[in-house]
């Protein structure tokens, strides 16, 4: 009974340990879509330099704001506001320094439609923008 008792207990402590980075990572999901719905309202706001003030210091060291208020004004220019979007893709990262959150959607914006991707670098209760990337033909034909 005594053995029957300690694989028990072993069962039991090893699905804690997966089950507590699992539901990390699940958190990490939950944070990093709620800071793509805070990007896409700023976006729409013109709020270019709240954003980069929110992103990770991974991005900043990748890019200068001056880089991603242009980037984005020229994006709201030529495909308007964000009007819907779509998940269409998601991938969780463990890190020794929180996770690594990407998340890809296909957003239809007022005048046209997009691809974008994100990846938040979560750490505790915060979602940092690690990298952002949008692909649509009309950025380059507008």
């Amino acid at each position: 009974m005594r053995l029957r008792t300690r694989h028990l207990l072993a069962l039991a402590l090893t699905l804690m340990l997966f089950a507590t980075p699992a539901c990390s990572l699940l958190k990490g999901k939950e944070l990093s879509e709620r800071a793509v719905t805070r990007f896409h309202h700023q976006f729409n706001s013109g709020q270019y330099v709240e954003i980069y003030s929110q992103t990770d210091e991974g991005f900043r060291k990748g890019s200068h704001e001056s880089e991603m208020t242009a980037l984005l004004g020229a994006a709201r220019r030529k495909l308007g506001e964000v009007k819907y979007t779509s998940q269409v893709k998601y991938n969780l990262n463990a890190t020794t320094s929180g996770a690594m959150v990407t998340l890809a959607y296909e957003t239809e914006f007022t005048d046209g439609k997009a691809t974008e991707q994100f990846i938040y670098h979560v750490s505790g209760d915060s979602a940092r923008l690690y990298r952002y990337d949008i692909a649509s033909p009309l950025l380059v034909i507008r």
